[in-house]
């Protein structure tokens, strides 16, 4: 607990030296500010905002570095500005001394360091926040690399997730915003995946995992693991040997097919998610080697996305519909895989997804800004508060990878050639007889779910009519025409009954007093009459039909 007071003292200090005094008392942690803080009368520059996040993020380390990095793949959620000073958040860290990693090495399988590998070097080839890399050989003269988790970090992150966890719900019940944003959702998501990457066996079964996909593929290679010297906190796999993909002069230099291997490359990518629907999710320049002979190696496998088999279908029908140039099934179809987090106006969503199609029809993708046509389409479910799922979110990335991957390789890179194979066999299963058949016997299983739910429903119904009636939600909108007709019907009744008033009391005058009028007995007469038919005419004026107004 005192752990935890020191950290959210940290925070709140870290936060107000950075000019994000308000948003700290906003999160609750005003009791560590002072009132007389110079940063709390330091003014806000809403545009210089993101970059006063960044600097607040790297200053509070490892677990909001990997937050500030998520927040940079979530277009979807947050305004461009805010993506792309994100983007520039690096995990950088000090090295650990050796003895601490030798230390936990030796805990972890019960034998010196020595004498667990021939080699091991003592200085890092890689230091990040969650762990440290080394170079080693293995007794049997294979060369490896060993991740090797820091001490300590689990109890860190731990600590930090729980705090950002309370800091973004005091947030969010605190601005509407933020809560239109799912912004909890996204820290959810975050800490689930933040834990799975502190344990290193999920790491080296997702690499195996992957690799399965490519069993016999040639000019593919992945790690094999050192099962034998893995664990939780340690992990030991081949070492990956070669040219960074984006090192152009050094595969000029090896004589390397640029443009073929732009094609390979994005294939390669692009196979993962839509055929296997597991990827590596971060394959950046720094995680893709390629070997003299032109063979395509993959590292690091911390971040993986996967896509079940629901969202693949849901974005074979996405698919299909832009095949088609519908643009109301590319509505339906992008409301039924990112579903509105409050009321949607179709008809605006439908003119902007038309605009976007009118731009697309016709025209080849390598004409076409992958970056720009994919900001679009985010800017789009922001506006819409459309609730994207995650593992979307990263498909789209993949697809803004393999487009800058292969046009740096080759600058004439056709995205049709790559991306065409993958569309449509997607559209063919639409269309596949056995996938329709499976939809039929679900909707069938719906359909008679329902009807025998019907008869408990009904009888829900009658019972809440019994016991006192149902509550109706009716919009202003639309009870406001309804309250003008009850209003016109008040004034139709109203006048009636003064009319059939003055008829009856007129009448009753004139007989009862008819001997004592005499000659007041004909103006009296008149008089009532014009008021009679002036009331008459009122009436009939307030009870003419009424044009419906135009919209």
């Amino acid at each position: 607990m005192a752990l935890h007071l020191q950290r959210y003292r940290e925070i709140a200090h870290v936060m107000a030296r950075n000019g994000l005094d308000a948003t700290a008392r906003l999160a609750g942690l005003g009791r560590w500010l002072a009132p007389q803080d110079p940063a709390a009368r330091r003014p806000l520059d809403a545009e210089a905002r993101p970059e006063l996040l960044v600097r607040t993020f790297e200053e509070l380390g490892t677990t909001f570095v990997k937050l500030g990095q998520l927040i940079s793949t979530r277009p979807d959620l947050f305004p461009e500005s805010y993506c792309t000073a994100f983007a520039r958040l690096t995990d950088r860290a000090t090295p650990v001394p050796y003895a601490a990693i030798a230390r936990t090495v030796e805990e972890d399988f019960g034998a010196p360091v020595d004498e667990l590998f021939a080699e091991f070097d003592r200085t890092p080839l890689a230091t990040a926040s969650v762990g440290q890399v080394h170079g080693a050989v293995l007794h049997d003269g294979r060369d490896v690399v060993v991740k090797v988790r820091k001490p300590g970090v689990v109890e860190a992150v731990t600590a930090d997730l729980e705090i950002l966890r309370t800091l973004t719900g005091r947030l969010v019940r605190a601005s509407r915003t933020l809560a239109d944003m799912d912004v909890a959702g996204m820290v959810d998501q975050f800490d689930r995946s933040l834990r799975a990457e502190l344990d290193f066996v999920v790491e080296a079964r997702a690499c195996e995992e992957i690799a399965a996909g490519f069993t016999g593929t040639p000019g593919v290679r992945f790690p094999w693991i050192a099962w034998e010297l893995t664990s939780a906190r340690v992990l030991t796999m081949e070492r990956m040997a070669g040219m960074r993909v984006d090192d152009l002069p050094a595969l000029e230099a090896a004589g390397i097919d640029r443009e073929e291997l732009a094609y390979r490359a994005a294939d390669v990518l692009l196979r993962m998610v839509f055929q296997h629907g597991v990827f590596h999710a971060d394959p950046h320049a720094g995680n893709v080697f390629i070997e003299p002979d032109g063979t395509i190696g993959f590292i690091d496998f911390g971040s993986v996305g996967r896509i079940g088999p629901g969202v693949r279908e849901r974005i074979s029908g996405l698919a299909m519909a832009l095949a088609r140039q519908d643009v109301d099934g590319l509505v339906r179809a992008l409301l039924e895989i990112a579903p509105p987090r409050g009321p949607v106006d179709r008809r605006r969503l439908r003119s902007e997804v038309g605009r976007i199609v009118a731009r697309v029809d016709g025209r080849d993708l390598q004409d076409i800004k992958m970056p720009q046509l994919v900001s679009e389409v985010f800017a789009i479910v922001r506006r819409h508060r459309l609730s994207l799922p995650p593992e979307l979110v990263q498909v789209f990335r993949m697809v803004l990878i393999v487009d800058g991957l292969g046009r740096r390789l080759d600058p004439g890179f056709d995205y049709t050639r790559v991306l065409d194979p993958f569309v449509r066999r997607m559209v063919m299963d639409q269309l596949d007889p056995r996938r329709l058949a499976r939809r039929l016997r679900r909707a069938t299983i719906t359909t008679a779910d329902i009807g025998l739910e019907l008869p408990q429903y009904l009888r829900t119904l009658m019972e809440r009519i019994e016991d006192g009636g149902i509550d109706v939600n009716v919009r202003t909108s639309e009870l406001e025409p309804l309250v003008t007709r009850v209003e016109r019907t008040g004034d139709r009744v109203v006048a009636a009954l003064v009319v059939a008033a003055m008829i009856t009391g007129g009448t009753n005058v004139l007989v009862a007093y008819k001997d004592r009028l005499g000659p007041f007995a004909g103006p009296l007469v008149a008089a009532g009459g014009a008021a009679l038919t002036s009331g008459s005419a009122y009436l009939a004026w307030i009870s003419r039909p009424r044009r419906a107004p135009r919209r």
